[in-house]
């Protein structure tokens, strides 16, 4: 998982995210303890392809929010199929099956937040999801 998550990175990161010299250890450690207490995380994880050879993911939560309505949502956390078994269903499959499970945890709104491409907006758009925010960032001055 924590491969998947440092290759997903590579390929859309936002500006000042980077895997860092402990991300891969740090990423596997955060799965680990998701899928250890489902109970506390409120998320889902689904692997495609084979036990040996995984082929892609997609991590999701469900959290309630603090006030306003709708209440409960469903955030898309991760969701990466390898470029070489793109184009094969993969990716659909997953994303079925965290649909899925949204809808069991009665979710009232997805969200996803990603990175400002136009691919990738139409991607969104297609699948029913509208632009509603834009995300502003710099970099800590204090930071190094």
């Amino acid at each position: 998982m924590a491969d998947f998550w440092a290759r997903l990175m590579e390929e859309e990161s936002p500006p000042f995210f980077f895997v860092g010299p402990n991300g891969r250890l740090r990423a596997e450690t955060a799965f680990g303890r998701m899928v250890a207490q489902p109970d506390f995380y409120r998320g889902y994880l689904s692997l495609s392809g084979s036990d040996l050879h995984p082929s892609g993911f997609i991590l999701g939560s469900v959290y309630d929010r603090l006030y306003g309505e709708p209440r409960r949502a469903g955030n898309i956390l991760h969701w990466f199929v390898l470029p070489e078994e793109r184009g094969l269903g993969m990716g659909e499959d997953l994303y079925r099956r965290l649909m899925g499970w949204f809808e069991k945890e009665r979710v009232e709104v997805l969200e996803v937040m990603a990175r400002k491409e136009e691919a990738r907006t139409r991607a969104w758009k297609a699948r029913g999801f509208e632009g509603v925010l834009d995300l502003f960032m710099k970099k800590a001055p204090w930071a190094h």
